[in-house]
């Protein structure tokens, strides 16, 4: 990557032939991931280090260290038992139901969201080596493969007891016909 200053607080980052605009005074970056996550991205941290900031002031407060020790730094005090607690008559009066919810048909879904820092993997196909579809579904003729194969290695596949080599048997032996006679 390479870092030109614009501006004092503006740089720009040119990488593989693209190119973002990033302003460490206002927080942004033009691929938008330093605003979504108030978080540096990859460009942000490059222009930080052109200017030799601390990359820690370019973060949330929520991400820093300490604002995960003075989370836990307070006594939580327990409440008791629900029996001993004193509860207003009016609330107490209240029934709280369920919400109306229907459950959708088929499996549940299991999958996370994904955060807009990772990377995706797209499906290819192992017949043709085509995105977007699988083996199943392909239609596409199978792909020559030129390297090696994702067979058995050779030490593990079994061999001839007579001559010890591999694509035969005792059985299927070539010079046995010539032994027998």
């Amino acid at each position: 990557m390479t870092v030109n200053p614009v501006d004092w607080n503006i740089f720009s980052v040119k990488r593989s032939g693209k190119q973002w605009i990033v302003d460490l005074s206002r927080k942004t970056c033009t691929c938008n991931k330093f605003q979504m996550d108030n978080f540096p991205c990859s460009h942000a941290l490059m222009a930080a280090r052109e200017r030799n900031l601390d990359f820690t002031t370019l973060c949330l407060d929520y991400y820093k260290r300490q604002t995960l020790i003075d989370a836990y730094s307070v006594s939580i005090m327990p409440v008791g038992h629900p029996s001993t607690w004193v509860v207003p008559s009016d609330i107490a009066q209240r029934v709280i139901l369920n919400p109306i919810s229907r459950r959708q048909a088929g499996l549940p879904k299991v999958g996370r969201h994904v955060s807009s820092s990772e990377r995706t993997t797209t499906q290819s196909c192992r017949k043709c080596g085509q995105p977007e579809h699988n083996s199943r579904r392909c239609s596409n003729p199978p792909m020559i493969n030129e390297g090696p194969s994702r067979g058995v290695p050779d030490e593990y596949r079994r061999k001839c007891s007579i001559c010890h080599s591999i694509g035969h048997n005792k059985q299927k032996y070539p010079n046995m016909e010539a032994n027998r006679e």
